[in-house]
């Protein structure tokens, strides 16, 4: 059956969601700040439809959801940090229940529903904690740790020399999972939203040590790449949240049920490491880390 949807965040890292919703052959609302940026005109000539909202506005959020049936939106810490990224859930929370309360699917993070200290999972926490209490139907995905995150930007120095770095030790197994096997869930939970009405569910592809890591990446670059450990004070540098992450990683970490998630769910696919590695197009690395460290 085909849904109306809105989409917030199409032009983020989960924004594929709106172009596979379009190929199944939903109508999709896509909500931007900037309608006439590049995002948004792709999606436009892929039949989605373009409105104009703002997480910081509720009002534009309420206007952009009436009368779809099901929302997808994610946290937007990476953007606007923890404080803002609950300013943000709390807005949507409050503009959904004007709407008429469509179906949300929201993205937030695998051990948020737990008290870690850790700023970037406490914003996630408290945003859940105002879903629930608004009694709107929601679902919740959770994923691990994003295999993207070993090209983040401060990894890119280390990839040059040859190294993948994280503050882990080697022995320390990371939960992670491929950006496009959550679009791929997102879109399922959005079709299938009565069945996973209230739901809350971690996803993760793989679980691996960073040596294992960093060999995978090895073989699908065709580059000697290394783990290397490090240490804290070298991630304070870039943010003192990713301190907090990592120590929460090291001492407690994420424990998504891998074995139960892809029984239950195989339509999905699930990316190894191994294989999200091997269907990237590692050609640029060299020139690429090479820009980044001088």
């Amino acid at each position: 059956m085909s849904l109306d949807v809105l989409v917030a965040g199409a032009t983020g890292r989960f924004g594929a969601v709106a172009e596979l919703l379009l190929d199944r052959g939903h109508r999709v609302r896509v909500l931007t700040r900037d309608p006439a940026s590049a995002a948004a005109s792709a999606l436009e000539e892929h039949r989605a439809r373009i409105v104009r909202g703002d997480y910081d506005d509720p009002r534009s959020l309420a206007a952009a959801a009436r009368g779809v049936d099901v929302v997808f939106a994610s946290g937007t810490a990476h953007r606007a940090g923890p404080q803002g990224e609950l300013r943000h859930g709390v807005n949507l929370v409050q503009a959904l229940a004007a709407a008429g309360a469509p179906h949300l699917v929201y993205v937030s993070g695998a051990g948020a529903h737990r008290d870690t200290g850790v700023p970037v999972l406490e914003s996630k926490r408290r945003v859940e904690e105002r879903l629930r209490a608004a009694d709107l139907p929601h679902t919740v995905l959770a994923p691990v740790y994003l295999m993207e995150n070993a090209l983040n930007p401060w990894n890119l120095r280390a990839l040059h020399h040859g190294k993948l770095a994280l503050a882990l030790p080697p022995r320390r197994r990371l939960q992670q999972v491929a950006t496009a096997d959550v679009v791929a869930f997102a879109v399922l939970a959005l079709e299938r939203a009565q069945e996973l009405a209230g739901e809350r569910i971690e996803l993760v592809g793989d679980e691996l040590t960073g040596p294992q890591a960093a060999a995978a990446l090895s073989q699908a670059s065709g580059r000697d790449i290394e783990y290397e450990q490090l240490e804290p004070s070298e991630l304070a540098a870039v943010s003192p949240g990713l301190v907090l992450l990592f120590e929460w990683l090291e001492r407690v970490g994420t424990s998504a049920d891998t074995a139960e998630l892809h029984g239950a769910y195989p339509e999905v696919g699930w990316q190894s490491f191994a294989q999200w590695a091997a269907a990237r197009d590692w050609s640029w690395l060299g020139e690429r880390c090479l820009a980044a460290a001088t």
